[in-house]
């Protein structure tokens, strides 16, 4: 068990009698100075002209950042199986009857999404978060002027979804999350590019980060964990951010999170990624529960996902005519890591960072949803073509190959079983229970999307030499499966 103590000022601990041994520490003070954790996420209002947020959003915004703080600096290669964590964060809070209700649905509801154990100590706080000061450096934003939030990352989809939003004339506040400097430029660059195309429609793009340092030891001494790269809890910040801005913007203000419906489902690729290894960002079963705690703790702002019941490939048919679309959705981010390609510059001089790395889950997507309107011009690595070679020379290189081997593996499993409704809904229903309606709009979904991808497989076999389509003998199951 990891215990963690959360501090919002300097005697919390002090006055809390606590004496865990190896407790560590994160500090969230006013002063970033005096914190291990550097977060900006006091824009989020001071944006607004406010010098706090309500005491339940605050708290809400608290508890998302430490989940992430935790998340982000306790390894998980330190926990048994080498990946579920037991964590226990001990919490202050404004509102801790509000917390202590729903104690429980909060564990499981991160327990989904992130796959750890996570258990909540809730303590009372008098204390605001960085309600010192008021907004000095920007231009303040007029709520009166909003009507909807959304998540805003770079990538394909919120790119699309910003497309769509304002189409419907809804004027939005959009969130993103600044975790690496390298991609805020992009994200300015994309979001002023829709600004121009919708200059009627009122929109603003508010950035914040949360970078936890190493946590102190309760012995005083820096804690020697490392760092986690997997970030499941991630999105629960954006979440919470974006709830912030809501709770401003006034009571029943929507919040978006625009994702295909593929990646949301996310039915595992292989056996071996059927827990955590597979995002659960968009999941219903995680949209669901934690809208409910919300409802519960006074937050009336319900979290929805407008592209649940379609293929990255159908949406982005749905903007292929617009021409700030064409013009810029080559520029979008849907990689897993964008700036990974730095480390094979000494091959090709001329990457450009960040980019789309063209093999990784996500980009294997987006190349099929792509392909699906016939045109691609995002520019991706050119060191690795998706071929025979690249299976069998990078497969040992940093798991390079390892997502296109599980895509195989995943095609091979579907037409394998594609006429096998009973077995297509099992996996549907893997991560958990949904309801009758949904199984039938995610198994044609699901159809749809794993035909993108063996589209786009076809495509990069006449493109690069062949060989995918061979590989663990998928071509006789696709030959069969077309021939009954």
């Amino acid at each position: 068990m990891f215990n963690i103590w959360i501090n919002k000022q300097d005697d919390d601990l002090a006055n809390s009698g606590n004496q865990t041994e190896n407790l560590l520490v994160f500090n969230l003070f006013d002063k970033n100075n005096k914190s291990n954790v550097k977060t900006d996420a006091e824009q989020l209002w001071r944006r607004f002209g406010c010098q706090s947020l309500s005491d339940i959003s605050e708290d809400l915004l608290v508890i998302a950042i430490s989940v992430f703080c935790a998340d982000k600096r306790i390894p998980r290669k330190k926990s048994t199986d080498n990946w579920t964590r037991r964590i226990k964060l001990h919490l202050p809070v404004l509102e801790v009857e509000k917390w202590t209700v729903v104690k429980n649905e909060l564990e499981k509801t991160l327990r989904f999404l992130s796959g750890d154990n996570w258990t909540f100590e809730f303590r009372q706080s008098t204390s605001k978060f960085r309600s010192n000061k008021k907004n000095t450096k920007y231009k303040l934003i007029d709520k009166q002027k909003y009507d909807s939030v959304s998540l805003f990352s770079g990538g394909l989809d919120s790119f699309c979804g910003a497309l769509t939003l304002s189409e419907k004339q809804k004027n939005t506040c959009f969130v993103g999350f600044r975790e690496y400097n390298l991609l805020t430029s992009r994200q300015h660059e994309l979001f002023n590019e829709i600004d121009k195309a919708y200059p009627a429609i009122n929109k603003e793009l508010i950035l914040f980060n949360a970078n936890p340092l190493a946590p102190i030891q309760w012995n005083g001494e820096k804690g020697r964990l490392g760092a986690e790269s997997s970030s499941r809890s991630r999105s629960f910040l954006f979440l919470a951010g974006a709830v912030a801005i809501a709770s401003i913007i006034g009571e029943g203000t929507p919040v978006f999170i625009p994702e295909n419906g593929f990646i949301g489902i996310n039915v595992p690729l292989t056996d071996s990624r059927s827990g955590s290894c597979s995002t659960r960002t968009t999941h219903p079963i995680f949209l669901k529960t934690l809208n409910q705690i919300l409802q519960l703790v006074g937050l009336n702002h319900t979290i929805k996902n407008f592209y649940w019941d379609k293929s990255k490939g159908e949406i982005v048919a749905e903007h292929t005519e617009k021409l700030v679309f064409q013009n810029n959705a080559h520029r979008t981010l849907s990689c897993s890591h964008p700036c990974l390609s730095r480390y094979d510059r000494k091959y090709d001089k001329s990457i450009e960072i960040p980019c789309n790395c063209g093999y990784c889950y996500p980009c294997l997507i987006r190349r099929a949803s792509f392909l699906a309107i016939g045109k691609d011009n995002t520019v991706y690595n050119s060191v690795y073509k998706l071929n025979s070679e690249f299976l069998t020379q990078y497969s040992k290189l940093q798991g390079r190959a390892s997502d296109l081997k599980a895509v195989l593996f995943s095609l091979r499993r579907y037409f394998k079983h594609k006429d096998d409704k009973e077995y297509i809904r099992t996996l549907l229903v893997r991560q958990g229970p949904l309801s009758m309606d949904e199984i039938t709009s995610y198994e044609r979904l699901y159809h749809k999307s794993m035909n993108e991808l063996l589209e786009m497989l076809k495509f990069e076999d006449a493109q690069s030499g062949g060989g995918l389509i061979e590989y663990l003998g998928l071509k006789d199951l696709i030959e069969d499966a077309q021939l009954s």
